[in-house]
């Protein structure tokens, strides 16, 4: 990444994020470097743990760096509290758009889980000059990424508001492949990153950009055997969100995978009724009952989902939610609000399927 040309663009590099690896690198340029990504709130990238180490790389180089940006960063810090400070400090178009996306399961468009303040600005953020969406909101340097901006623009276009067209993605498909990289110079490709990336080609009915995808995604799943999303540490995550958007897409791929999705939900749930791979979790447990109604309503699933969504509701039903740290970026980290609003609307989404099929 050093020898690329927008190596210090904040909009396309993810240098900024990755602040950690400069500390005794020669070859970085530090008073560029804190030029560039430095954000408004003096933070490196809204992130405590780039701040930290860079601010030591800047302590030992031996050329003055700017003390204005010096003193910001300084700040910043020292304003941290160690026991509640996360690996990013703000996520707020992550929740929004992942909280729009499962509540839409429930039918109740008119009824979304968020402010429209929230929605707006997430619309507006959506029309970022490099057609990407960073789910840390405005005034950060790390760049967008595929899957948030897949993500907001389903979002967005649920809720009546405005979204780019998913060509503005192109640029993050990979050389000789199908898929899309959630950032360039990804190594390999996630599958719910290619998931949600279907979900908003089928919103758009862009037909010649979801077919490459719908095969990548067959490849990886028969092929390659691949289960798991590079993002999320139980493989519930990606197959309850395989067969939640596939069961929605009018093609004979898209019901493949949907059906072998949740052929493996039923086949992975625990004996207390819940999934999780350390043992259920209400997060993990509610990916899979919503993945599974959804594949259920299509007639894309065996009829043993009756049997396993009663279950799924009786550990929902006994079992507060947990906030267990699943999700993965430097660090474990979970997402607390969105685990709420999952809870509530897998019970939901049970009751529901339970009533149309009485």
């Amino acid at each position: 990444m050093l020898r690329w040309p927008d190596f210090y663009n904040p909009s396309l590099s993810i240098a900024g994020y990755c602040a950690e690896r400069v500390y005794a690198d020669p070859h970085v340029d530090m008073a560029r470097f804190l030029e560039a990504f430095q954000a408004p709130n003096g933070s490196i990238a809204n992130s405590p743990s780039a701040s930290a180490v860079f601010l030591l790389a800047c302590e030992r180089a031996d050329h003055p760096l700017k003390d204005s940006h010096l003193g910001k960063l300084r700040d910043y810090l020292h304003t941290r509290v160690p026991t509640t400070t996360g690996y990013l400090d703000q996520v707020p178009h992550f929740v929004t758009a992942w909280s729009v996306m499962f509540h839409h399961e429930l039918g109740t468009p008119e009824d979304p889980p968020c402010t429209p303040q929230a929605l707006d600005e997430l619309s507006q953020d959506l029309h970022h000059p490099s057609g990407l969406l960073c789910t840390v909101g405005a005034g950060t340097t790390i760049p967008g990424d595929t899957d948030s901006t897949a993500c907001a623009a389903v979002a967005a276009r649920l809720t009546g508001r405005p979204a780019p067209s998913a060509a503005t993605l192109d640029l993050m498909i990979e050389p000789h492949g199908g898929a899309y990289r959630t950032f360039l110079f990804e190594h390999d490709a996630s599958l719910t990153t290619n998931i949600h990336v279907a979900a908003l080609l089928h919103l758009e009915q862009d037909h010649r950009r979801l077919l490459p995808v719908l095969h990548w995604l067959q490849t990886q799943t028969t092929q390659q055997n691949a289960e798991t999303c590079k993002w999320h540490l139980s493989p519930t995550y990606a197959q309850g969100e395989m067969a939640r958007v596939m069961s929605r897409i009018d093609h004979p791929l898209a019901h493949s995978l949907c059906a072998n999705a949740s052929t493996r939900i039923i086949h992975t749930q625990n004996s207390d009724g819940g999934w999780g791979t350390g043992g259920s979790t209400t997060e993990e447990t509610a990916y899979a009952t919503v993945g599974l109604a959804a594949a259920a309503e299509q007639g894309l699933t065996t009829t043993a989902w009756k049997n396993s969504l009663q279950r799924a509701h009786t550990f929902l039903s006994n079992h507060q939610p947990q906030l267990t740290p699943l999700w993965l970026g430097k660090t474990l980290y979970c997402v607390q609000p969105l685990v709420h609003l999952l809870h509530d609307t897998a019970i939901r989404r049970t009751e529901t399927m339970w009533r149309r099929n009485q």
